[in-house]
């Protein structure tokens, strides 16, 4: 590798803890692994993450280089990517949930993904490249004309390097016997209102000593949250559900080793993370096979395709206990994990840049 070349990264928000801004953290690593020289632009970066990107204006000083455009949303980003004339491009595909999710919920946001999905063709006709980070996302890509590379997400150790929080980890231990837990945005298409459904038969009539934790953020879904609470005091589970926020990786990591299974009652979704996370961690997990989930879990867990929350309540307290059940399905998600290692994924980021031409030499933006 030379060295002198450049790849740089655009993406919206460098969030703390959420998918694409995992990816973008481990690619960028890789990247300068590879010995590119690479920098993160951003219109916002969490806090935690202070630093690690640069005001997105500032690519515009850049000399040649080759840019890529994690792409999810309407954004300022999209011209400057669209108009680039110093280097190759290439989008990542994220994935958009259907504004249909957000309606009545947050319109504003359902206006930034009709936009996203208008400028995602045009978008894709101005890429060098294009990646998805699942076969399910290459696919929504095939449907609208265009191929796309698959470059999976991976498990990042970066991110798992620093050690649990204890204090969570005991807290959760010794809050109940039986403790379930879903990580994610506390979004509509989460379908979150089912987690609560089954969880309310676990705890009615299988094992009053258990409790949901809900680990994720509901900015810009706050009516969504607030009916799932309204619906928890309802179902008179309100005393045993957890809303526990952004949580520090440290903290996440608790979460994960000291809960008893892992449930996504999801219908959209474009890779889902933390259902690899859970395998990561040994954490048996039951998912509603909707969007890529079904991909992403192979054989590494249990996956239901009708929603049966009594069924499922069953399934959760089998998982939970010491069980042949329980013991497979953390044997099969500890091998399912082994296919998004972090060294496949290096490796996959050199194979998808190999050969690649040189540079385009051209005007200035």
């Amino acid at each position: 590798m030379t060295g002198a070349r450049s790849i740089h990264q655009l993406v919206h928000t460098l969030s703390y803890g959420d998918a694409i801004s995992t990816e973008v953290l481990a690619l960028q690593r890789t990247l300068q692994g590879l010995g590119y020289d690479s920098e993160i632009f951003s219109i916002g970066e969490h806090p935690r993450l202070r630093g690690r990107s640069r005001p997105y204006p500032e690519v515009l000083q850049c000399g040649e280089a080759d840019l890529i455009l994690h792409y999810s949303l309407g954004s300022p980003l999209n011209e400057i990517y669209a108009s680039w004339k110093r280097g190759r491009k290439t989008l990542v595909y994220h994935n958009i949930t259907p504004a249909r999710w957000f309606e009545g919920i947050n319109s504003r946001v359902a206006r930034d993904i009709e936009r996203g999905l208008e400028e995602l063709p045009a978008l894709c006709r101005a890429s060098d490249d294009l990646w998805a980070d699942s076969p399910f996302n290459a696919e929504e890509l095939r449907e609208l004309g265009f191929r796309a590379e698959v470059l999976d997400l991976p498990v990042d150790p970066a991110r798992w390097e620093l050690p649990r929080n204890d204090d969570i980890f005991s807290a959760v231990r010794a809050s109940a016997k039986v403790n379930i837990l879903h990580v994610g945005r506390l979004a509509p298409n989460k379908c979150v209102e089912d987690i609560l459904k089954s969880f309310h038969y676990l705890h009615k009539h299988i094992e009053k000593d258990s409790r949901l934790w809900l680990v994720g953020i509901d900015t810009d879904t706050e009516l969504y949250s607030f009916a799932l609470s309204e619906m928890a005091a309802k179902l008179d589970i309100g005393h045993v559900l957890e809303l526990a926020g952004c949580l520090s990786d440290e903290g996440v990591r608790a979460m994960y080793e000291a809960s008893s299974a892992y449930i996504c009652m999801s219908e959209h979704e474009g890779f889902c993370l933390p259902l690899v996370e859970a395998m990561h961690f040994g954490l048996p997990l039951l998912a509603y096979g909707a969007g890529a989930v079904p991909d992403t879990v192979g054989d590494g867990g249990v996956v239901v395709y009708e929603k049966r929350h009594r069924e499922i309540a069953e399934i959760l307290f089998e998982l939970a206990s010491p069980t042949d059940l329980r013991n497979r399905c953390v044997a099969s998600g500890r091998n399912r994990v082994q296919a998004f290692g972090f060294s496949r994924f290096r490796d996959r980021v050199a194979q998808l840049l190999e050969g690649r031409p040189p540079i385009q030499r051209a005007s200035a933006v």
